[in-house]
């Protein structure tokens, strides 16, 4: 009998990825969505749809299910309480409903960024939501602190593609630029990496950060670009002078207005030096090959 997959995120951009994995490689896959008709577009046989999000009864959701994904989560909220409540309290509330259905095995995936919550929010929610499903759940767990995440369909990332394409990449100044170094993974290999190795449990017990390339600085992913592109890619620095008073004014559109992407906080994150990772995923994609891809999805037409 096929392996049934309780999952929510289903429609994020890693969510679609692992959903069309999943039914491809004949899994069954019940998908806790917001929206009836959001994945309308990978509709068949194996896979159901839930109605609701994290604050519903999850009872009927979740049951039967051999293993939960929990992807769902907010990247960035105007407050606290909006963080709180969906990366932590949420979180939370998928791992009770696992314990209490005895589901064997839950694997979250988090973000790199709980490595330090002292950065931002969305950093301290990331950590308190781990926190929140070890005190929920005792059965087998995974936690994937992803690194930085790119591909085909992430509108976050599709700007940096666009300017590359124009050979130019920006990055966040200040005396370290050149050297500053994070992991990166292609969500090609990411999706492999949690079906191949998380779902079959090599992650039990364990909090990894599955990466395409290690330790990569931007003058290294423009020299990518422009083996990609065939063409010069050129990495410069933004003068800090200029992005903290634009990361000031976007903490503020985003706190009244929801509006906005590169907060204070997320400048800090941007500027931290420790987003390497010992986690290397097998047979990672070549990454002039992965930014390939990626740019021609953002051409393809639709």
């Amino acid at each position: 009998m096929p392996r049934i997959i309780a999952l929510t995120g289903a429609t994020g951009f890693v969510g679609r990825h692992l959903v069309r994995n999943l039914l491809e490689q004949g899994f069954k896959v019940k998908a806790l969505v917001r929206r009836s008709g959001a994945l309308d577009d990978l509709a068949q046989e194996n896979l159901f749809i839930y109605e609701g999000d994290l604050s519903s009864d999850l009872t009927h959701w979740i049951k039967g299910a051999d293993c939960v994904f929990h992807l769902a989560g907010l990247v960035k909220a105007p407050k606290w309480s909006n963080f709180e409540e969906v990366n932590v309290n949420g979180a939370g509330r998928v791992a009770k409903a696992a314990e209490i259905a005895n589901i064997p095995r839950l694997i979250l995936l988090s973000s790199q960024t709980a490595r330090a919550p002292e950065l931002s929010r969305y950093a301290k929610s990331k950590k308190l939501g781990e926190e929140a499903v070890k005190q929920e759940f005792s059965g087998k767990l995974a936690i994937i602190r992803a690194p930085a995440v790119f591909g085909p369909g992430d509108n976050a990332t599709k700007p940096i593609f666009e300017l590359m394409k124009r050979g130019l990449l920006p990055v966040a100044g200040g005396h370290d630029w050149k050297t500053r170094s994070v992991a990166m993974v292609y969500v090609s290999d990411l999706v492999e990496n949690l079906i191949g190795y998380a779902l079959e449990g090599k992650y039990d017990g364990k909090t990894v950060s599955p990466a395409t390339e290690r330790a990569l600085t931007m003058p290294q992913f423009a020299k990518y670009g422009e083996d990609a592109l065939e063409r010069p890619v050129r990495a410069f620095p933004v003068p800090l002078m200029i992005l903290y008073p634009v990361a000031a004014i976007t903490t503020l559109t985003l706190r009244l207005f929801s509006i906005g992407h590169l907060s204070l906080g997320k400048l800090a994150e941007f500027r931290y030096e420790h987003w390497q990772s010992n986690d290397l995923v097998s047979n990672p994609t070549p990454m002039a090959e992965a930014i390939a891809k990626t740019v021609q999805s953002y051409n393809a037409p639709g």
